[in-house]
Formats: C-alpha cells, structure tokens, sequence
C-alpha cells in the first residue's frame, strides 16, 4: 500500500500493483533515434506492469501501524513476510512469462542486495538468512528460464546478462518515476543506470510538479504522452482497528492521479 498525503490533510491509499501499472505506463514508449527499444518488448512490459503483484493478497486486508495509521510499503514491520511476497510475485508471473518472472526477481533481488549488507547481529539472522536464499534463488532461476527456452533460439541472446540487466534497469526505472510522483518523493531526481542499449547505462534527470513531469535525456518515442493512477480517498487518519479501516477503505471515493509527461 502507498499511503499519500493530501493537501488538506486526507489520505489518499493506492495500491502497490496500481502502482506497479502505472510503472509500465512510464516505460511503454521507451525507445528513439538514442535509446533502443526492449526486446523481448511484451515480456517486458508485462513484468513491470506485474512486478508487485505479490502485495495483492496483502492488500485485500490491509493492515495498520500501531498508532492507528494505514500501514504503507515504507513501514512494513514484517520483513519475512515480504520475502515471502516477493516469491510470490515471481512464482505468479513465472506462470504468465518466464522471461518476465526473471526481470521481476532480478528487480527484487537488486533491492535485497543493497540491503543485506546492513542485515548484522543476532536480531537479523532470520531475516538475513530468508533474503540471502531468495537472492540465490533469483540466481538459479536464470538456469530454469534458460532451460525453459533451451529450443527457442530467439530467447538465445534475450538470456544474455547485459541483455536481462538492462530490461531489468528499465523495470526500475519506472518503479523509481512512478513511485516519484505519487508517494511523492522530491521535484527533482537523479536516475541512474538506464538503459541506453544492452551493454550502455546513463543517468536520467527526472522533474516533475503537479500536472506534467519531464525527463532529460529524453527516452521516449513520442513528444509527450500521459500517466494516471488512482486510489482510495479517506477522511479520517487513525482508525481504532482494522475492521474499521477495512469498512472505511469500501466505502471511500476513487481520487485519480494524472500527470502529462512531456519533452522539455
């Protein structure tokens, strides 16, 4: 769940495969004179658009902090039970594509790896142990999407290292631009690593304000084009329990997002 704070004080609750949707939107007309389009184009799309899916059931009983607030990605408390989403995130998409179930956990795995590190003591080894396994097996997975496609030569050079890593930045790149926008983060950030071509990376430079965000360098195929999210729109802050939560989330009002993103 991303929990966005409005203006005048309501909260607008989105969830993370809206959000996830919204990425894809971001990466869709990737590809111009300068930057090369992603192949395999479909599958792609498909593991951004999907790569949150784990959170679905979560989401169906969302829960709440300790104070009452909606719980929201940032502060989940219950770091075994995320892996375990992200497995699940995979195992599901792996049963749509493949190749998209391999972006997915790539993606994943490149956020456990830069948090690992800081996973020390006693208090930790569980948690440390269940993400150390959900990387190698992210590892391995690669061998199985290998095999899967062992008699299509085509997937033969999509398999490449610098080809799955450069779909894999793409996936990150729209996770970052849309969770940019609507959490949201600054008006202004630094993308790094972007796929130029499958061997070449570069910083992008995103901005944004309340109706249109930009990009330079320029990415895209088209001259602008439009993202939009959507979410529920609660009143209160704090609620006693999470059946009340529950209840208020089913009868709050649909707010959408929208943003024209445009060629400075």
């Amino acid at each position: 769940m991303i929990v966005r704070e409005m203006a005048n004080g309501q909260l607008l609750c989105m969830h993370q495969t809206t959000h996830a949707l919204m990425a894809e939107q971001f990466c869709r007309h990737w590809g111009n004179g300068d930057f090369a389009r992603p192949l395999p184009y479909a599958a792609t799309m498909l593991a951004i658009a999907q790569h949150d899916n784990g959170w679905y059931e979560w989401e169906l009983h969302p829960r709440l902090r300790s104070d009452g607030y909606p719980m929201d990605f940032l502060h989940d408390d219950d770091p075994i039970a995320k892996v375990a989403l992200w497995r699940r995130g995979v195992d599901r998409v792996f049963e749509q594509h493949p190749y998209a179930a391999l972006l997915v956990g790539r993606h994943a795995a490149l956020l456990y790896e830069g948090d690992l590190p800081n996973l020390t003591g006693p208090e930790n080894k569980g948690v440390a142990e269940q993400v150390a396994a959900f990387i190698a097996d992210q590892q391995m997975l690669v061998e199985v999407v290998r095999h899967a496609y062992a008699e299509d030569s085509r997937y033969c050079d999509l398999l490449k290292p610098a080809v799955v890593d450069a779909n894999t930045r793409l996936l990150q790149f729209g996770d970052h631009a849309s969770l940019q926008v609507i959490v949201p983060w600054g008006a202004q950030s630094v993308m790094s690593n972007c796929p130029l071509n499958s061997q070449e990376r570069i910083s992008i430079t995103m901005r944004h304000s309340e109706q249109t965000i930009t990009f330079s360098p320029w990415p895209f195929g088209v001259e602008s084009f439009a993202v939009e999210a959507h979410g529920k729109l609660l009143s209160e802050r704090h609620f006693v329990d999470e059946e009340t939560y529950h209840a208020a989330l089913a009868e709050a009002p649909l707010r959408r997002l929208s943003w024209q993103v445009v060629k400075e």
